[in-house]
């Protein structure tokens, strides 16, 4: 079965953001001088592509992707207790696609702080609910 990317992301300092070739204004962002980085999150669907930017301070943050066959709220009740203890950025909702229902978010975490730790063993508390659990970082784009 098709492994579906709901969404590219890639995080960027705000100077970069010039260098970018769509015009785009960050005037209305409030306190913008407290957050050296933009997450830039794409939804991409067949006819045109969404862009959401947020914010950060941190330049690597935390995508968490699962894909599941069963449609309980079970899954749903679940995915929520988990994520109510975590800064979600972003997310892109409950999507069916092909019979297989999946959901991806950004947390406002790395890797190497230790709430990451708690976000895996609560993971692995659900995994036999779930065809796939992905955890990856998303960090700083590098401009050349």
């Amino acid at each position: 079965m098709k492994v579906y990317n709901l969404t590219k992301a890639h995080i960027q300092h705000i100077d970069d953001i010039s260098r970018t070739t769509l015009k785009l204004s960050l005037l209305n962002i409030k306190n913008l001088e407290n957050n050296p980085f933009l997450l830039i999150v794409q939804s991409i669907i067949e006819n045109s592509i969404k862009v959401s930017i947020y914010p950060l301070k941190k330049e690597k943050i935390i995508k968490v992707t699962f894909s599941t066959l069963n449609f309980s709220n079970e899954v749903f009740d679940r995915i929520s207790n988990i994520f109510q203890n975590y800064q979600v950025i972003h997310t892109s909702g409950f999507l069916l696609i092909e019979k297989q229902l999946y959901y991806e978010c950004y947390l406002n975490l790395n890797l190497d702080e230790t709430k990451a730790m708690g976000l895996d063993a609560s993971l692995n508390k659900i995994k036999n609910i779930f065809k796939q659990i992905k955890i990856e970082e998303i960090g700083l784009k590098k401009h050349i």
